[in-house]
């Protein structure tokens, strides 16, 4: 008879709702401090921007050739997802302009550089004189050339 009161009393318990654990709201995307208008050039707290350790293919108006806008749509693409759900992002100039006025510098996007992540992505090249060429057949020995396994794979 004194286990009915105690199986009684276990059968209420579980029929109880449990209680989830109160969970601190995610940080805020950065989607509202950074702009992406090409892989390698963005708007960071209301400033133009370039990657100094990065060059994207050019997008449309400035692409050379339609494969070059063709790889600048995807590039641009991937970067605004990066940014979508990024929570923290850092802008170090390098104390330089480039020829439109913008500061050149690096951006780091939750602790990662995006001009790496780009080139080892192979959606941008290093900056080297003469600059890559987009519009040529790739070859894996040009300067600066993005790892050429990673332009065809599919992600």
């Amino acid at each position: 008879m004194a286990l009915a009161p105690i199986a009684g009393g276990l059968l209420l318990a579980a029929c109880e709702p449990k209680q989830e654990p109160i969970a601190a709201p995610p940080p805020p995307s950065i989607v509202s401090h950074v702009r992406v208008l090409d892989a390698d050039v963005l708007i960071v707290d209301g400033k133009h921007v370039k990657l100094a350790n990065a060059y994207a293919p050019e997008s449309l108006l400035h692409a050379r050739c339609w494969a070059e806008s063709l790889a600048s749509d995807h590039a641009a693409e991937y970067v605004r997802d990066l940014i979508e759900h990024a929570r923290s992002y850092e802008f170090r100039p390098n104390g330089q302009t480039d020829t439109y006025n913008r500061a050149v510098g690096f951006l780091t996007i939750d602790g990662a550089d995006l001009g790496d992540i780009l080139f080892q992505q192979g959606l941008a090249a290093r900056p080297v004189e003469p600059r890559f060429d987009w519009c040529q057949p790739i070859s894996k020995q040009a300067e600066g050339a993005p790892k050429i396994s990673t332009l065809f794979s599919a992600n």
